[in-house]
């Protein structure tokens, strides 16, 4: 491919990527000519001016071609009936799996709904979740109605959270349904025939052999997690230590498929090889379903196909980019998938870095170097992106990839052949899938002792947008200088000199932050409090101990700061949500619980903050630091806060934070706030209070998660103000 051509595939797939900056559009045109007028100085055997310009353009009908296809909600859309209990009627669109509270989830096509007025018509998706009981026996296509709870997703309330409403939008999703039950009654059968009937068929002669979680890993190993129910507590350990992709169907199990379906028909010939392995493509394809991954590819691997059954060589980046190109064309929403992202990534570091780290490696045995450079190819080139979104890098994902690359691709494959048995003949797929039953627990231990090992992944401040491009940029020099037979300066100091400025772009800005930093964060929590105090680079945290609060809003908040150690923790209650925390929790420093009971506890300091109990009876906690004093009720009852009243032991504070429903005025009037921070609504009493006091009213599940810091005083995570009582 000549360079024009690489100029414009990336155009194409930059204007999809940066669509939705403000004003990118002009810079596109204006960028183009200016690109036309200044490179044919620089670069005078590179693309011609006309070419330049003609990037810009497509660059800019790339951005329109992306901001059209972004979903928006429909005037007769079903998620104009949120906040209301409905019956809708439509049809299953997906596979029904098991969500982490093991209900049944699945997406869902409206047809009509069914209000207290008359049956309307309407259109648009659903995310549907049902008991599993109701959901037992669904299957897509099915047509039915179920009665339940229509909502509107929620937006993240705390920094570093799961952005929910986002995930669906992207999907063309803007309500969702808690349903309560399904009117099997007037449910029609399922119609015609679907690739999910196979998949159906394949998972279940391997569980039946197998069993649980056996037939699972393999059935996700060969379709990916989306097709079967793997248990969470597996995938986690999987995504853990750095195997995830083991479990996505991508482009290692086409490669490794597709391989060895053609040196098994290595004698025919070359017309033959490309239409054995097309249909295997094409079969794999439909069995996983229309993952970006998974075309992607399969879009190379037909590329590599066709130049086998021609005689041509293919050029592996450019058939990479012309891949990725075909599928932003198809779907250019693909481009903020996660997926579609890391397999781009990845794919491009083993065609780029792999080569040369083998030739680098070339002192080690033949079978030994390829194993270990392309998991490193692989984690370099996507370790920005994962910078980027979990602040997160992986400590033992090149050893854990290199131990258990065999066993991946024994079960892949030995899956593979399993499942095509079990459309054939389902006993001998089963037989098959018998057979693989010591390397899937040989894996199965393995992971799971990389996942018990201390620090599987070491927590880092999440980089911007501009360190992910830097770092991307650094990238693309290393391999520049890689590629060149005689350069201008030694190929290891460049590599050197690159590294540490790659390090520098990353630690100096989060070292700099770091050292001046004093926060709290008080977590948009429900019934137990959350909260963190921040001073440098010690930690403290205040927590309920509540499994759910601890999942979806602790850790996510500790990752994002790149918390990998407490310092100190306060229990203010016994909870599961304690096991997640894990090893971030301190061996000494724990104080509030002793024997399940609240034990009272005098001053513990965090640098300039200081804390200590009042009235063990009660655990409310009273908090000094930068100039204010917090008062922390939790979810005190009526009865806790008659015997704080009574101890004579409250005195004034600046900050009351309050997690209950009904907080008694007598109690307000001696502490004196100036700043309320609340769970949920309150009582009506003392809501008049607040207001005759002039206090200040925050509240969580309004206003998202709240920050006091020196400068800014307190502000609310959320942007906006919306009326709290």
């Amino acid at each position: 491919m000549r360079s024009s051509g690489y100029v414009l595939l990336l155009a194409f797939i930059f204007g999809v990527l940066l669509a939705e900056w403000p004003g990118i559009p002009y810079v596109w045109l204006a960028g183009g000519c200016l690109l036309a007028a200044a490179i044919p100085w620089f670069w005078r055997t590179g693309p011609r001016a006309e070419v330049w310009i003609a990037a810009g353009l497509v660059g800019f009908a790339a951005t329109l071609y992306f901001l059209f296809r972004v979903p928006q909600p429909t005037a007769m859309d079903v998620s104009r009936y949120a906040g209301n209990e409905v019956t809708v009627r439509g049809t299953v669109v997906e596979t029904p799996t098991l969500n982490r509270e093991q209900n049944v989830r699945f997406v869902f096509e409206t047809r009509a709904i069914f209000t207290e007025e008359q049956p309307q018509t309407v259109s648009g998706k659903l995310y549907v979740t049902v008991p599993i009981l109701q959901g037992t026996g669904l299957t897509p296509g099915q047509e039915l109605s179920i009665s339940g709870y229509l909502y509107d997703p929620p937006a993240p309330r705390n920094p570093g959270g799961f952005d929910f409403r986002a995930y669906l939008a992207k999907k063309g999703i803007f309500a969702g349904l808690k349903g309560d039950s399904i009117d099997w009654n007037t449910a029609t059968a399922t119609s015609g025939w679907g690739w999910w009937q196979l998949r159906q068929r394949i998972v279940r002669t391997q569980v039946e052999r197998l069993g649980v979680p056996e037939g699972t890993l393999l059935s996700a190993m060969v379709l990916g997690r989306r097709a079967v129910d793997l248990p969470y507590d597996v995938r986690d350990r999987f995504v853990r230590v750095g195997l995830a992709h083991a479990l996505a169907a991508s482009g290692f199990h086409v490669s490794l498929i597709l391989g060895a379906v053609l040196g098994v028909g290595r004698n025919l010939g070359d017309r033959s090889k490309f239409f054995l392995g097309s249909a295997t493509l094409l079969l794999y394809v439909g069995l996983v379903g229309f993952q970006p991954s998974v075309l992607r590819a399969a879009l190379m691997g037909l590329a590599g196909l066709l130049g086998l059954a021609t005689r041509r060589r293919v050029n592996p980046v450019g058939a990479l980019l012309v891949a990725a190109t075909l599928l932003l064309l198809v779907n250019p929403l693909w481009i903020r998938d996660l997926g579609f992202q890391l397999s781009f990534l990845a794919t491009l570091g083993l065609v780029v870095t792999v080569p040369p780290l083998v030739k680098r490696l070339d002192w080690l045995p033949p079978v030994v170097s390829p194993l270990l450079a392309v998991p490193v190819a692989a984690i370099v080139w996507t370790l920005p992106l994962q910078l980027y979104t979990f602040g997160q890098m992986p400590v033992y994902s090149v050893v854990v990839n290199v131990v258990t690359t065999p066993f991946l691709a024994l079960v892949t494959l030995g899956g593979f052949v399993s499942g095509l048995a079990a459309l054939v003949f389902p006993p001998a797929g089963s037989f098959i899938a018998w057979g693989l039953t010591y390397p899937i627990r040989g894996l199965l231990q393995i992971v799971e002792f990389f996942s018990m090992l201390p620090k599987t992944a070491i927590a880092v401040d999440k980089i911007s947008v501009l360190q992910v491009a830097i770092l991307y940029g650094i990238l693309g020099m290393v391999w520049w200088i890689s590629s060149r037979e005689k350069p201008k300066f030694p190929k290891f100091a460049g590599f050197f000199s690159l590294c540490l400025a790659a390090m520098a772009i990353v630690v100096v800005p989060a070292v700099g932050e770091k050292a001046n930093l004093r926060r709290v964060t008080v977590l948009a929590t429900r019934e137990q409090p959350s909260m963190v105090l921040q001073q440098g680079w010690k930690t403290m945290l205040v927590h309920g101990g509540d499994e759910d609060n601890t999942r979806y809003a602790v850790l996510p908040f500790l990752r994002s700061e790149g918390v990998n150690q407490l310092e100190m923790v306060v229990a203010m209650s016994d909870g599961e949500g304690w096991d997640l925390l894990g090893e971030m929790l301190p061996e000494t420093g724990v104080y509030g619980l002793e024997g399940g009971e609240f034990e009272e506890f005098e001053n513990i300091r965090v640098e300039k903050f200081e804390m200590k109990s009042v009235l063990s009876q009660s655990g409310m906690l009273r908090l000094s630091g930068g100039g204010e004093t917090w008062a922390i009720l939790g979810d005190a009852t009526r009865e806790e806060q008659e015997r704080l009243l009574a101890s004579g032991e409250l005195s004034a504070v600046s900050v009351v934070c309050f997690w209950g429903r009904s907080l008694d005025v007598r109690l307000l009037e001696v502490l004196n706030p100036s700043i309320a921070i609340l769970a949920s609504d309150i009582n009506d009493a003392a809501k008049a209070k607040f207001e005759e006091m002039g206090v200040s009213v925050f509240r969580l599940d309004v206003d998202g998660a709240i920050q006091w810091t020196p400068n800014r005083e307190f502000e609310p995570v959320l942007e906006g103000s919306i009326d709290r009582f």
